[in-house]
Order: structure tokens, then C-alpha cells, then sequence
């Protein structure tokens, strides 16, 4: 495994068990950007990644990584979650840049409700934030 690689990866499962904005800030790079199949195109901005991982955070309970696959700069973190009393299974399909830091991040979220659930979520929480 990359050493840049491995380095996020344990920075990320820490942001992960105790989310911490300014762990984050530091895990993201600048140009980070956001695939997510509730909206049609990757979102581009640093403070707008930041946005949307902390909302799904604080929106998933019971959160756990249950898979990981690495290769190179790109890897595939399975996940179980819920929202609410929807169960959900994902993958985050992260890319890091040189220095290890999160340069692209595609979530894939099943089954439907349980997306619709999360995004709803996270529409409410980037309201809230830019009242």
C-alpha cells in the first residue's frame, strides 16, 4: 500500500469514529470534489465536500466500515449504516491526491429510501447552515 494511501486511511477512520471538523479540513484537499447519485454532477469545492461529509455524519447511526480495497491512490471502503430506521450498505470510492489527502470521493448508497432518506438529511443540514 502507498504510504500516502495509508496515511489517510488511518487519519479517515479517525475522522470517521469521532468526526472532527478540523480533522476533516486537514484530510481534504483543496480541489476536493463529491459524487453522489442524488445529484448528476460531481460537486467541486473544499468547503462544500467538508459540508456534505459532516451532514451524512450526523445523520448516519450505527456507522461501520465492513470492507476495504486498496489500490494505488483509489480505494473502496464498504459500509453499513442507518438512518433513522432505514438500514442502508454503501461504498465510498475515495481518490487521494500525492500528499494523502482526499482529492475525489463517489458514495453509492442502497436502497433507494434509505438514499432518499440521507439526502433528504443532508438538505436540511446545508439549509440550516447557510441561514
Amino acid at each position: 500500500m502507498l504510504a500516502e494511501a495509508k496515511t489517510f486511511l488511518d487519519r479517515w477512520h479517525g475522522y470517521m469514529k469521532k468526526p472532527d471538523p478540523a480533522l476533516l479540513d486537514g484530510l481534504l484537499a483543496e480541489n476536493a470534489s463529491i459524487s453522489s447519485p442524488a445529484y448528476f454532477k460531481p460537486k467541486q469545492s473544499k468547503a462544500y465536500v467538508a459540508a456534505i461529509l459532516t451532514a451524512v455524519n450526523e445523520g448516519f447511526e450505527d456507522f461501520r466500515y465492513t470492507k476495504e480495497w486498496v489500490d494505488g491512490r483509489e480505494m473502496i471502503l464498504e459500509f453499513e449504516a442507518r438512518i433513522g430506521e432505514t438500514q442502508l450498505k454503501g461504498i465510498d470510492r475515495i481518490t487521494v491526491d500525492g500528499e494523502g489527502r482526499l482529492q475525489h470521493i463517489e458514495v453509492l448508497i442502497r436502497p433507494l429510501n434509505g438514499l432518499i432518506a440521507l439526502a433528504e438529511h443532508v438538505k436540511a443540514c446545508l439549509a440550516k447552515e447557510a441561514a
